[in-house]
């Protein structure tokens, strides 16, 4: 009888690619891999912390959410040598690490750049504010959207952090309790506000996550989005993507505060307390991870943690691939926003997620929704349930 590995997995356009490769797995290893549970990251997250106990080998996860799993996940150390990790880039394996332990083997990295229409305008905005007058300019004369971004949960959040931090606000001082209360964070509610009330964004946006925002833009009827790495190649393909051959892409404009700054972290695979007993889900986990399936990923636009396939990718490259990828070791190297590792982490992003949308869409006032933000973090901070 073979041997078999459960997972659960975050699943999506950007994801699904590498999963179709666990069939050479299993003919190399004659290992089953059974997926027990595939999702968007908030739906894993909620089904992972319902569970008593996590019935799963191997797990995907995230440098940001790894610190509030550390019931289930084991540490690496001692499972994964040091002769595999030493072609990975020292920031992802610390940003996969917590109290000095390893929690996950890196997958990605992932930042957002701006991508705009390169036939609609000559160069991208310098500015936020630029960008507001752009997505006016585009809506008016076009009748596309002028910019949009995620209207929920993790993606929401990542674009309010964002552009507050790129307005003087911060989301996590020392004390973890926002200081949001300011002209930083009224300026960048203010904006989500406005593209919301002029119509520069669909009205459906609030149930929008990553995969609508994507094909809105790749289809033509939007001048500017925010986006992934791992879109890339949808973008890039001219049997799918209306955009393919007028696709500019730049860091993302700077703030008031004068800084221009990406949100981003890394996905990783890790094993779980019972899956770091089983040698299958070892080799599962090292397969998944190997320098072949991150050359596959980084060839449909993920960016390689591995800096023995980033030079390969590069080699190979044509010269707008190789620019973007110039363009992201830019933003990683000194411009990307991570969150602090700390367990309410999640409860966190959801309170502000929530709070955000309200105001985004007129619920709430830009000034209740960050007075709203501030009290209900300072209780999750202390504990109160």
């Amino acid at each position: 009888m073979n041997k078999e590995v459960t997972v659960a997995l975050v699943t999506g356009p950007a994801y699904d690619p590498l999963y179709e490769r666990l069939r050479g797995f299993t003919e190399a290893t004659g290992v089953q891999v059974s997926v027990g549970f595939g999702g968007d990251h908030p739906s894993l997250n909620k089904h992972l912390a319902s569970l008593g106990e996590v019935p799963y080998d191997l797990v995907s996860t995230h440098t940001k959410y790894a610190p509030s799993q550390l019931d289930f996940l084991a540490p690496l150390d001692g499972l994964v040598g040091a002769d595999e990790l030493e072609d990975f880039v020292p920031l992802i394996l610390e940003l996969a690490s917590v109290g000095g332990k390893l929690y996950g083997v890196p997958r990605n990295i992932d930042v957002r750049l701006l991508h705009y229409r390169a036939d609609l305008m000559s160069r991208p905005p310098a500015t936020w504010d630029a960008l507001l007058e752009e997505a006016r300019r585009q809506s008016a004369a076009t009748g596309r959207y002028g910019f949009v971004f995620p209207g929920r949960e993790s993606g929401l959040f990542g674009t309010f952090y964002e552009l507050a931090e790129m307005a003087g606000a911060q989301l996590f001082p020392d004390s973890l309790v926002p200081d949001i209360e300011n002209e930083g964070g009224r300026w960048a509610l203010g904006l989500l506000s406005t593209l919301y009330a002029e119509g520069l964004v669909p009205r459906e946006l609030p149930a929008w996550h990553y995969e609508e925002v994507h094909e809105c833009f790749r289809t033509g009827r939007a001048a500017m989005v925010g986006d992934w790495p791992g879109y890339y190649a949808l973008y890039r393909d001219p049997k799918i993507s209306a955009v393919h051959d007028r696709l500019g892409l730049s860091p993302y404009p700077r703030g008031p505060a004068g800084k221009s700054l990406a949100y981003g972290g890394g996905h990783t695979f890790a094993l779980t307390k019972r899956g770091a007993q089983s040698p299958e889900a070892l080799r599962l986990l090292l397969y998944l991870t190997a320098p072949a399936q991150q050359l596959f990923e980084a060839r449909c636009g993920c960016v390689p943690v591995r800096r023995s396939v980033m030079r390969q990718v590069q080699s190979e490259s044509d010269a707008p691939a190789r620019e973007r990828l110039a363009m992201l070791e830019e933003v990683i190297a000194g411009h990307i926003l991570v969150p602090p590792k700390f367990a309410r982490y999640p409860q966190v992003e959801g309170v502000l997620w929530h709070a955000v949308q309200r105001a985004v869409v007129g619920e709430l006032s830009v000034e209740d929704a960050l007075r709203h933000m501030t009290c209900q973090i300072k209780r999750i901070v202390r504990g109160d349930d």
